[in-house]
């Protein structure tokens, strides 16, 4: 039985939109995706992203820019899927050379363990909004330790699966304004492109 693809496919075809209200609806339409599936990590426990934040930049017409992403300009291209860390945290890309870069940036995530006899479960996730002098508790090494710094290198090195969950099921999600994302020049509004799933605590019981 061929494995489920469903992350793969939406991000393989994604064609962006020319505005800023039609990628918000595109890229909620890939969260419920994401919210969909986890990360499997050496066949030892699973990363459920349940809170991202979407980046897009326009290479080819410079229509719509994205003056804080870290992955733009002359740089290579990432393949569709690759994962980026960086000061922020954990990127997922999606990129089409000569034409635009995109990403979702994990803000948050649940990790559970599929070790028997280990029922270790845990969440982590960046507050929705700080008060003013408050600082985030939410760390990008939380991620980068829980992704990348539970293997050797040697034999079998460190395997990082996309599986989609085979029950796709709606869930409610929040957007909001990115996190640490000044409103941009020429825009009214800030980018609604953070989106949180709200039944995640529910999921990751189930």
């Amino acid at each position: 039985m061929k494995s489920l693809q469903r992350l793969q496919d939406a991000l393989e075809q994604f064609i962006p939109a020319n505005t800023i209200s039609g990628l918000t609806k595109q890229f909620e339409d890939i969260a419920q995706i994401v919210f969909n599936g986890r990360y499997v990590v050496n066949g030892e426990y699973e990363i459920y992203p349940i809170d991202i934040e979407f980046y897009f930049h326009d290479e080819e017409n410079k229509s719509i820019i994205e003056p804080r992403m870290y992955h733009k300009g002359d740089v290579p291209y990432f393949p569709v899927g690759a994962i980026c860390p960086n000061r922020s945290g954990v990127d997922m890309t999606f990129e089409r050379e000569g034409k635009y870069r995109a990403s979702f940036l994990i803000r948050g995530y649940t990790y559970k363990s599929l070790v028997k006899d280990d029922e270790k479960t845990y969440t982590n996730k960046a507050s929705q909004k700080l008060k003013e002098g408050e600082i985030d508790k939410f760390k990008p090494q939380y991620l980068w330790e829980d992704l990348f710094g539970n293997a050797s290198i040697f034999e079998n090195g460190l395997s990082i699966v996309w599986k989609d969950n085979e029950n796709y099921s709606e869930v409610r999600i929040k957007s909001s304004a990115r996190i640490n994302v000044p409103l941009i020049e020429g825009e009214e509004t800030d980018r609604m492109w953070r989106f949180t799933n709200l039944d995640a605590d529910y999921q990751c019981k189930s």
